[in-house]
């Protein structure tokens, strides 16, 4: 198991495909099979704040990338490349608010089921306790 000190020193950058701007993580906080959790400080400037407002768009990014850091970790863990992977479906999108630019969101990722190279997600995305929007993703891996 990685520390969270560990964690925080890997650039986020190496384990996801995605690069600026479209970056949407910045940084890994805790990771255990199966879960992950992360962090964005959301910047006025971010493509996907209109208003000062971080969208519903923004936020189902920021959970297939928090998805990606996991299997990006996952890959690091075996000595391989982080592989390339998109979001095969977005069902069950509960939004409950929005974060206003400056602010820090706090994503949560757990699998619930894999097949293949198809996981079944269900993400979180939360200020301090307060549920912001929650989903369930199938992310399909490139083999």
């Amino acid at each position: 198991m990685i520390s969270t000190e560990e964690l925080q020193k890997i650039p986020v950058t190496t384990l996801i495909p995605q690069r600026a701007p479209m970056v949407m993580i910045s940084r890994v906080i805790a990771y255990s099979k199966g879960e992950i959790q992360t962090e964005l400080d959301i910047e006025s400037e971010n493509i996907f704040v209109s208003k000062d407002q971080f969208s519903e768009s923004g936020m189902l990014e920021n959970i297939a990338q928090t998805a990606a850091a996991m299997v990006g970790i996952e890959a690091r863990e075996k000595g391989g490349e982080v592989p390339l992977g998109f979001i095969g479906g977005i069902n069950k999108v509960k939004v409950a608010g929005f974060a206003a630019a400056t602010n820090t969101i706090n994503t949560k990722i757990e699998v619930l089921q894999e097949v293949f190279n198809i996981t079944l997600i269900r993400g979180k995305c939360f200020i301090l306790d307060e549920l912001l929007l929650e989903c369930e993703m199938k992310i399909v891996i490139n083999p």
